[in-house]
């Protein structure tokens, strides 16, 4: 995508193309009346004084000069040109400079302004940004922002209420349902095919409404019981590995570990969901005798974790929606394996609430690789 030039720089070159107008009209204007003044003057004819009679009525020589009056004529004009065309470059580079400068100072409550609103983030938008004093449009458009910013929050608000009252009304009547189905199963046995069948339809769906219900409650309820410390990654890697080694042994997928150890700040429960869930994605999706790669490395006082699969993979124009909640790539696949569309929405929503970032890259060989970047909190473990 081509960047556009930035305002000040429009501004900028707008005036410097209406200087550079003036001044050659100005120029031209003086040239043209300057070589005017010249042919009169060269035209005017010139009598000789009083003593210079004498000398030639005396006969004495008199010393010709050099140049001829045409020749001096034609050299004034020349110097007279150069002189201007300097003199038209150096009022533009002044100007263009002064305008660029001045340009920039009228600007900058708006680039205060910008800077402002790309620190927003959905958490802090009821804080208003600073409103610069400076009248007119720029702060027009400080006052419009934050107004919106309000309604934006309000907005978020009641979305995160609602989601979290209705996790909270759902889980009552699914537990109360789970426990019955158990119970029923316990107490009349094996039943016919058609109500065994019945039976583990009914439990897998209640099995994923409560997965639905708990992962909703994470997203809304993040910043609550959160319990923060120091936690290694190589220990993190190790429990999300024992956990998923039954299903990846299931379908005979290896899981091949790469890591620079070093010391993560946060909550344990959430920093081991956002792993999990990266690496449960890659057992699930993998064709079934193929590999999963976890690679842990340091950069600087960040920890990348890079998982990679040989799936399906991602199409490229989905990449940018697949951290959606409830977004999935293939609805059908994705039932069949029992996802409940929160997982990846999850990981975003605690690297985010850790300081770091998640994203897709490209795989140009096939497969998905997901990148978890979270801040390491002091000097690698020895």
């Amino acid at each position: 995508m081509k960047r556009t030039p930035s305002l000040r720089l429009r501004i900028t070159l707008t005036c410097t193309a209406l200087l550079a107008l003036c001044c050659i009209l100005i120029t031209l204007t003086n040239n043209l009346s300057a070589v005017q003044m010249a042919d009169s003057i060269q035209a005017t004819p010139v009598l000789p004084a009083q003593g210079v009679e004498a000398e030639l009525e005396s006969g004495s020589e008199m010393p010709m000069p050099e140049l001829t009056a045409s020749t001096a004529t034609r050299h004034a004009r020349k110097i007279f040109h150069v002189q201007s065309l300097l003199a038209m470059a150096a009022i533009l580079s002044v100007g263009a400079f002064l305008i660029y400068r001045l340009v920039g100072k009228a600007l900058s409550p708006l680039d205060d302004l910008t800077r402002q609103i790309r620190s927003r983030t959905a958490e802090d938008l009821a804080q208003p940004i600073t409103v610069p004093r400076c009248g007119g449009e720029v702060e027009e458009l400080a006052d419009a922002f934050n107004q919106m910013s309000q309604r934006l929050d309000q907005v978020f608000t009641m979305q995160r209420n609602f989601s979290q009252n209705a996790a909270h009304e759902f889980r009552t009547p699914l537990t109360i349902l789970k426990t019955r189905l158990s119970l029923f199963r316990k107490k009349y046995g094996r039943q016919s095919p058609e109500v065994e069948e019945l039976l583990q339809i009914t439990q897998g769906e209640v099995d994923r409404l409560t997965g639905i219900v708990g992962g909703l409650l994470q997203l809304t309820n993040m910043a609550q019981n959160t319990r923060w410390e120091s936690i290694s990654s190589e220990e993190l890697l190790r429990t999300v590995e024992e956990e998923l080694s039954p299903l990846a042994g299931k379908r005979r997928i290896s899981l091949q570990t790469v890591q620079e150890s070093c010391l993560l700040y946060g909550d344990r429960e959430l920093l081991h969901r956002a792993v999990f869930n990266l690496v449960e994605n890659a057992v699930k999706y993998s064709p079934e005798g193929s590999a999963v790669k976890i690679r842990m490395q340091r950069n600087a006082q960040r920890l990348c974790i890079l998982v990679a699969d040989q799936g399906p993979g991602i199409p490229e124009e989905l990449r940018g929606r697949i951290f959606e909640p409830f977004f999935r790539v293939d609805d059908a696949r994705t039932r069949q394996q029992g996802g409940t569309g929160l997982g990846l929405a999850l990981v975003q929503a605690i690297a985010q609430f850790h300081g770091g970032t998640v994203s897709v890259l490209e795989t140009p060989s096939g497969g998905s690789r997901f990148l978890l970047d979270l801040p390491c909190q002091n000097a690698p473990i020895s």
